[in-house]
């Protein structure tokens, strides 16, 4: 996405939550204009995360970070180990991102920066998941702000399940379907401005308007969303939808809110793994002695 349509995007969108999410699954340290990208959104008024795998997170952009202000920064390392890690991470290098990630720390912390808050992200596949705890302990003495544990997420069935057991999927086992609220609460703006209305939809299948023809308001509101809505509803589900086991939902009315939350909480008091509920984000370490409770809210793709 270039400058001018970022600008175009701000002068026409009112904005429900202050918090912008800038990347989607490409890798937003490559754009030649980050710094920029990240000042016109803060000038904006908004609250500004980004993710990444800091493989390409020399000291430059670890500046541009930093001096832009930016609020939140995800680094996705998932090094638990140099050979896990250059098996599903192709053409990178385990030694030289971790390098990186600590120049950044080291920066950060000489700059004085309190900003952007440093989540370090690992996903639990089957073959990290008993290298965890001494990944955490050597990441927990570093300027880290947080470390989570990331569950795996299939894509909505797009990626192979079986790199993570079930039960450390991003909801475990499902049994049941409901109207997922992602159609009623957020929508992804592509690079050339184009809108998909789920973050698993990685090849624009399903493209619902465009931000260069009109506003978001009216796209939000536009024929093709409301039919994605209905059609969710009664249970026809979208093509990128029908192998989905991420869907974020609860029965449909008051009723069905409440008595999902109280069946949930008791799931939970019980330990059962046969739960609705989003256990996604398990923090695992936090600075300046914050709790370190399981994080239940919507992932951002990274």
């Amino acid at each position: 996405m270039d400058a001018d349509l970022l600008r175009h995007i701000l002068k026409t969108t009112r904005f429900s939550d202050s918090l912008v999410q800038l990347h989607f699954h490409g890798e937003s340290l490559l754009h030649p204009q980050l710094g920029e990208m990240i000042s016109l959104c803060k000038d904006a008024g908004l609250n500004v995360g980004l993710s990444t795998n800091a493989s390409l997170l020399d000291e430059r952009r670890s500046r541009i970070l930093i001096e832009s202000k930016l609020d939140t920064l995800v680094l996705a390392f998932d090094g638990v180990s140099k050979e896990i890690f250059e098996k599903y991470r192709k053409n990178s290098k385990y030694e030289r991102v971790k390098e990186n990630i600590l120049r950044f720390l080291d920066i950060k912390e000489s700059m004085g920066a309190v900003t952007p808050f440093t989540d370090l992200h690992v996903i639990k596949i089957a073959e990290a998941a008993p290298l965890i705890d001494s990944f955490v302990g050597f990441w927990k003495d570093t300027p880290v702000d947080q470390i989570t544990v990331k569950s795996f997420s299939t894509r909505a069935g797009q990626v192979d399940e079986t790199q993570a057991l079930k039960k450390d999927w991003y909801f475990g086992r499902r049994s049941e379907r409901h109207p997922c609220r992602w159609f009623w609460s957020s929508v992804i703006i592509l690079w050339d401005g184009r809108i998909v209305p789920c973050c698993h939809d990685m090849q624009g299948k399903i493209i619902i308007g465009n931000i260069k023809d009109n506003t978001l308001e009216e796209i939000w509101n536009n024929a093709k969303m409301q039919a994605l809505r209905k059609a969710e509803i009664e249970g026809r589900h979208a093509s990128i939808c029908e192998n989905c086991s991420e869907w974020y939902g609860t029965p449909p009315g008051l009723f069905g809110f409440v008595s999902s939350a109280v069946i949930e909480r008791f799931k939970r008091m019980v330990g059962s793994e046969h739960s609705n509920h989003p256990q996604i984000f398990d923090v695992r370490y936090r600075r300046n002695g914050l709790p370190t409770n399981t994080a239940n809210v919507p992932f951002s793709a990274d």
